[in-house]
């Protein structure tokens, strides 16, 4: 099925400012692809999707967004929100206040057993040192004594 070329109601200049001024990949393509059809280096779905290296459906998803949608619609990039954190929000807030105090935690287990005690809560170890190293940034140790024939 032939479908018609979309109506691009933002001018060629207004286009090549925005493209510019975008930093975001996904983004800077769509509206590369909406410059080809203004300035008409491009007049089918098939030959920007060639220019662009992309698949002719691909353009034709992002046209009839931009169709229904305008500009705002095209440049909405959908990302997916994750899986939740398996701590609340109040315990996220509290261990963070602790992994900030000078004396810290020595290990991963004193963390695992500081939640038990204070939040009832049992964790996955290995969970619990990806949270604590992906969230906070933290590594959880203390100084070990040196060996006598290292001085």
């Amino acid at each position: 099925m032939h479908r018609e070329r979309p109506v691009v109601t933002e001018s060629p200049d207004e286009l090549k400012a925005l493209l510019n001024h975008e930093s975001h990949r996904q983004k800077r393509q769509r509206l590369h692809a909406l410059y080809l059809f203004a300035t008409d280096q491009a007049t089918t779905r098939q030959a920007v999707a060639y220019l662009l290296g992309l698949h002719r459906e691909t353009i034709g998803r992002w046209m009839a967004c931009y169709a229904t949608g305008g500009l705002s619609a095209l440049l909405d990039i959908y990302v997916a929100a994750g899986k939740p954190s398996s701590l609340p929000a109040a315990v996220l807030a509290d261990l963070e206040q602790q992994l900030q105090r000078p004396e810290g935690f020595p290990s991963h287990q004193a963390i695992r057993v500081w939640l038990m005690q204070t939040h009832q809560i049992t964790i996955n170890s290995k969970t619990l040192q990806k949270l604590i190293r992906r969230r906070f940034g933290a590594k959880p140790k203390v100084a070990r004594p040196s060996d006598i024939k290292k001085r």
